[in-house]
């Protein structure tokens, strides 16, 4: 079945689906890689890299958790066709980590004083999947009557898990002493 998309006019497909399916893998297992990677503390030498590290989410190493948390997003990505309440969730959780993001991106300007390449890296694949979430989400809410209704409930849940995935950044992350 051929859609119309508002943007350009032009066909979207099984083609287009399909690439910015790939695009959605590609981001999120690049997250997860830099994860593991990040846990191996002789692969960045770099300063920010230590500083870093010194953080902890509720306890755990920031890195650890990010291999869990990525585990999760990919487990709801390739479950979502199946279980649609996994849909919403990997949304849900893809813009909670972006909102994790602001906080560790804040911690490293304004604290660390450094920038850390892997977290960096992390921070640039979990936006490029929001970025490709939130187009998903726009084309999801449809055309015709209605439209702006379901687009606002999608709008209203991507911008309610930013702020909570910041407020909890706040509140969790924190420095070894």
């Amino acid at each position: 079945m051929l859609q119309t998309s508002y943007e350009q006019g032009a066909p979207v497909g099984t083609g287009y689906r399909r690439v910015k399916s790939i695009l959605l893998w590609l981001a999120l297992i690049t997250g997860w890689l830099v994860s593991i990677f990040s846990v191996v503390e002789e692969l960045c030498l770099a300063t920010a890299c230590r500083d870093t590290a010194s953080f902890t989410f509720f306890g755990a190493g920031i890195g650890w958790f990010g291999i869990a948390y990525f585990s999760l997003i990919l487990l709801f990505l390739w479950l979502r066709q199946k279980i649609y309440v996994l849909d919403w969730a990997l949304t849900a959780m893809v813009f909670f980590g972006i909102g994790a993001e602001f906080r560790l991106l804040w911690i490293q300007k304004y604290i660390i004083g450094g920038w850390c390449p892997l977290c960096v890296t992390i921070c640039c694949a979990l936006f490029f999947a929001a970025a490709l979430l939130l187009i998903e989400n726009v084309q999801a809410a449809g055309s015709g009557e209605g439209r702006g209704k379901r687009l606002l409930g999608r709008l209203t849940l991507i911008t309610a898990m930013i702020v909570i995935g910041l407020a909890i950044a706040i509140v969790g992350i924190k420095a070894l002493v």
